[in-house]
């Protein structure tokens, strides 16, 4: 029966309403905060760090200086070329922490730093680092399996996001209110905590989506996001509100009317479409092309729990770029998968499907002319996998619970031959690949 497993499954959708110096200027109102019953710590600052300069001492090392001829003058050096601003967004998709996701960390030594740990190698010290934590920090509810799932992890789940390179994290999507609205106060807080930005949820409405700002190398991105729907829930009064932006399009104008006004580069987090659907439908190219017109820069999107295409479209502002989904960063789907299995269709897709265990850590280089025009330099991907021993575990091959993400290249032989290729036909044309 599809509707009756024993592992985790993803929501089922209804309709859609509406590091060493990073400089981060989290969104979290005091009063959601005092929600929590956290202290904000002050922000973390992870920036590249100055080149330093050459410095001589006069009585020795000095170079000579240069002779010129009698009569005749040195010719003066010519001008450096001016080096544009640039910024890289690096960016992923859902984090899922499902039972077995939780488990996992539990009974590996080094916990979540196992789960997120091999990211450090990928997310460079110059990149803003962003994702989709699609599962609330807080365990009021018992976690529960079905359609849909009801999600929530331990708050040490931000240290492991942290300790990995994550800068942010967009806490708008379906499973928001899974742990109520309290539950999405301990969230906020558990972030704040870690250092870890959080768009899509405030105490009031208007707040909610962002932005959250961030810096690199004198470039300022604001990071805003949003979501089409929610599972259950509401924006609650015990101790407090806390509104999940829900998008509608007044909202997405305002706030990044805002966030243009205080940024050189805006990025959009959304949560939108359905489960494992492999292409964008009309409604979100549509939805894109007004987040672009209305001031975003880069639009990254999630949801269907698969990769799907990135583009590039005109701007306003020069050029922007659109990942339509960047499928799972980790979870426990597809944990039944192996490769050459035929899938069988008596199981949920969210068991056996192995495009929901492929995953892209996306690298936008955005480069600001000095008459302010966008232009986007580089558009790349690490292709990821998730590493999943559910099938050795059940079958006693393995006595401990192994899921991890990490780049594809540390996968076996025989998973990278099949992924890769399929990583690459999900994301299109218009992304380079690299083998990290």
């Amino acid at each position: 029966m599809r509707g009756a497993i024993d592992d985790d499954a993803p929501s089922v959708p209804v309709a859609p309403r509406g590091a060493l110096g990073r400089a981060l200027a989290l969104t979290v109102t005091s009063a959601l905060v005092a929600l929590a019953c956290a202290t904000t710590p002050a922000p973390r600052v992870r920036t590249a760090p100055p080149a330093a300069a050459p410095s001589f001492n006069d009585a020795e090392g000095a170079p000579p200086a240069p002779r010129a001829d009698a009569g005749e003058r040195p010719e003066p050096a010519p001008p450096a070329a001016p080096r544009p601003r640039a910024v890289t967004i690096g960016a992923s998709g859902d984090i899922l922490c499902h039972i077995k996701v939780v488990r996992s960390a539990r009974e590996q030594p080094a916990g979540w730093d196992h789960v997120f740990g091999r990211l450090r190698a990928i997310i460079g010290e110059d990149e803003v680092a962003l994702a989709n934590l699609e599962t609330p920090l807080s365990e009021r509810i018992p976690p529960e399996t079905g359609e849909p799932p009801v999600l929530g992890a331990p708050g040490d789940v931000a240290e492991g996001l942290r300790n990995a390179g994550i800068d942010a994290v967009s806490v708008a999507n379906n499973h928001s209110y899974d742990q109520t609205a309290a539950g999405l106060g301990d969230t906020l807080a558990a972030l704040a905590a870690a250092g870890v930005g959080a768009a899509g949820a405030a105490a009031t409405l208007d707040e909610a989506p962002g932005p959250v700002l961030l810096e690199r190398d004198g470039v300022r991105v604001a990071f805003l996001a949003f979501t089409e729907r929610v599972n259950r829930g509401a924006a609650g009064a015990e101790g407090g509100r806390v509104w999940v932006a829900r998008y509608d399009d007044a909202l997405a104008r305002a706030a990044l009317a805002r966030a243009r006004a205080q940024a050189d580069v805006v990025v959009v987090s959304i949560h939108w479409s359905h489960d494992y659907i492999q292409r964008p439908l009309a409604p979100q190219r549509s939805r894109a092309r007004l987040l672009v017109d209305a001031g975003a820069d880069v639009i990254i999107g999630h949801g269907p729990h698969v990769l799907q295409e990135v583009e590039r479209l005109e701007s306003p502002r020069g050029e922007a770029v659109v990942a339509y989904s960047l499928g799972n960063l980790v979870s426990n789907q597809g944990l039944r998968y192996f490769v050459g299995r035929r899938i069988p269709r008596d199981l949920h897709p969210a068991v056996v499907l192995p495009t929901v265990r492929d995953g892209a850590w996306l690298r936008t280089r955005v480069a600001l002319d000095d008459d302010g025009r966008v232009r986007i330099e580089r558009l790349e991907a690490v292709p990821l996998w998730t590493h999943n021993n559910y099938v050795d575990v059940a079958s006693r091959r393995a006595a401990l619970l192994d899921v991890h993400v990490g780049p594809l290249t540390d996968a076996d032989e025989a998973t990278r031959a099949e992924r890769r290729p399929a990583i690459a036909a999900a994301l299109g044309s218009a992304v380079t690949l690299l083998d990290e």
